[in-house]
């Protein structure tokens, strides 16, 4: 593995190499997640298999930041998020996370909504690990996926981040202080467009480190690179997993930006894997294990009221298949 300032990038994978057949020192040579067990775990092995078969194309990550810089994260998650996420009971922790959805197009809205960052609609989808309850002290939230933004040209791109809240509990009132603002950070070399199909996930690892891995599997261009967790004390991963259409928020005024008007999205291979103890062990979890929804809101004027702009819904991909969960956009008018 290779390092740059920021995070570990891994050896490109050479073009004639088959990773369905590669050893599992090969598949952490090259940033590759570990070939899923086929018959314990089918859903998460399905998607490995989509995620290392052609078209495949490997490249060296390189990153930029978001100009203008917009925060991920979670606030509060009936303002800022929408979709599902399941969470495991103690000791189990949540090691791998997948997911898969397809690019929507993205529209502004038919009103402007109150108590946002300017007129500038803003949308992200990911995939994530923790940061259910982002007020608390030390929570922290890894998370990878794809942005949306109507008035951004390209308007689509792929990004991450490791959000975390190392506030203090203020010793006179016992309550958290603000979670700081973080800017999320763009994958810069990874092109993505309207309808462009998206496989993407988080693999901790037993150093505490994560593999991020994003592809284009439209275009079988593929991104993966290994980041240490944020400077700081932060809680132990793997309380929850989510999947998440989100509207940021703006690092300076914290304000949330508008949600854009979005083409349904359809999140798949919503799985993951709960480990008991050492990490690659463990069980394979579903949206059939307590999933919980989430709806996000808005405030609009004429006359003032909040209403739900993105509500996310559960559905059978087939008949005996997985469950995934799909986030479709409520126009505040009708």
């Amino acid at each position: 593995m290779l390092e740059n300032d920021r995070c570990g990038l891994y050896e490109v994978v050479p073009a004639d190499l088959d990773l369905l057949e590669a050893s599992p020192a090969t598949l952490d040579r090259y940033g590759i997640p570990q070939k899923p067990d086929a018959v314990t775990e089918p859903e998460l092995f399905e998607f490995w298999t989509e995620l290392v078969s052609s078209p495949f194309t490997a490249k060296q990550p390189t990153f930029a930041d978001i100009d203008p810089p917009s925060a991920g994260g979670a606030l509060q998650s009936m303002l800022n998020w929408s979709g599902a996420l399941i969470s495991t009971p103690w000791p189990q922790q949540i090691v791998f996370a997948a997911a898969g959805w397809n690019v929507p197009d993205v529209r502004r809205p038919s009103a402007s909504a109150l108590d946002t960052h300017a007129d500038d609609p803003k949308s992200l989808l990911w995939v994530g690990l923790d940061g259910r309850n982002g007020a608390l002290p030390n929570i922290s939230l890894p998370q990878i996926g794809t942005g949306h933004w109507p008035n951004r040209e390209p308007k689509h791109f792929a990004w991450w981040d490791w959000w975390h809240n190392t506030s203090s509990v203020e010793a006179t009132t016992k309550s958290p202080a603000p979670p700081k603002p973080q800017a999320i950070t763009l994958i810069d070399n990874l092109s993505i467009e309207t309808g462009d199909r998206i496989l993407a996930g988080l693999a901790v690892q037993v150093s505490g480190d994560i593999l991020y891995f994003i592809k284009n599997q439209s275009t079988g261009e593929f991104r993966s690179f290994l980041a240490p967790p944020p400077p700081g004390e932060i809680e132990p991963l793997g309380s929850s997993v989510e999947w998440v259409m989100e509207r940021p928020t703006d690092p300076d005024s914290r304000d949330l930006f508008p949600l854009p008007d979005y083409d349904p999205v359809n999140f798949r291979y919503c799985v993951a894997r709960a480990a008991d103890g050492a990490i690659g062990s463990g069980r394979m979890m579903t949206l059939e294990d307590n999933a919980l929804m989430i709806e996000m809101r808005e405030t609009f004027a004429n006359p003032e009221r909040t209403v739900i702009v993105s509500r996310p819904e559960l559905r059978q991909e087939t008949p005996d298949g997985p469950i995934g969960v799909t986030c479709t956009f409520q126009d505040p008018m009708t």
